[in-house]
């Protein structure tokens, strides 16, 4: 019976031994796919808090320029009519379209405008359109006709390339006068 309890206790030992190495194999790689899965998990949510984040920079900056490209047009749009409006009050300068008090008041308050909406480079040629007519209205050919044509022409396509056609071929030259 000592025997018997002796190959039972043997065999006990030999089986748990056994046991224990297919365990330790395993808890060995089960530890160590649980630990790679908690590492990839906290990667995941590293990267997907940093991708948020970028996301969330580009959002804002798309939307700051969505509202600077909305104002530039507004203002482009603005500059449009008071360039319209101005082309038509300096017919009040051109001979045989004298409007009367009402074309020069119309100049005067297309004048202002421009001065709050109109480019530097556009105010330069009205500038200089304006001192040319001062000239001509002091005393009568000492400004002639064709600087007169040409300063005028230089107003239109300043606004011309102010107004959204900055690449524009047109020249002062290319300007034509109509009369009927």
């Amino acid at each position: 019976m000592e025997v018997i309890a002796l190959v039972l206790s043997c065999l006990s030992l030999a089986g748990l031994l056994v046991a224990g190495l297919l365990f330790r194999g395993y808890l060995a790689s089960y530890a160590s796919a649980k630990g790679s899965n908690a590492a990839s998990k906290e990667d995941l949510a590293h990267l997907t808090e940093t991708v948020e984040t970028v996301k969330a920079q580009h959002t804002a900056e798309l939307e700051r320029v969505k509202a600077a490209l909305s104002a530039e047009g507004q203002v482009v749009e603005r500059r449009r009519r008071v360039y319209e409006e101005m082309c038509a009050a300096l017919r009040v300068f051109i001979a045989g379209h004298d409007q009367g008090p009402v074309g020069k008041e119309r100049f005067h308050a297309a004048h202002a405008a421009a001065w709050l909406w109109a480019s530097d480079q556009v105010l330069t040629a009205l500038n200089r359109f304006i001192e040319l007519q001062v000239l001509h209205a002091a005393s009568s050919g000492s400004v002639s006709q064709s600087d007169l044509k040409s300063a005028y022409s230089a107003v239109v396509v300043a606004m011309r390339k102010d107004a959204g056609f900055s690449s524009t071929q047109m020249e002062t030259s290319d300007y034509h006068f109509v009369q009927f």
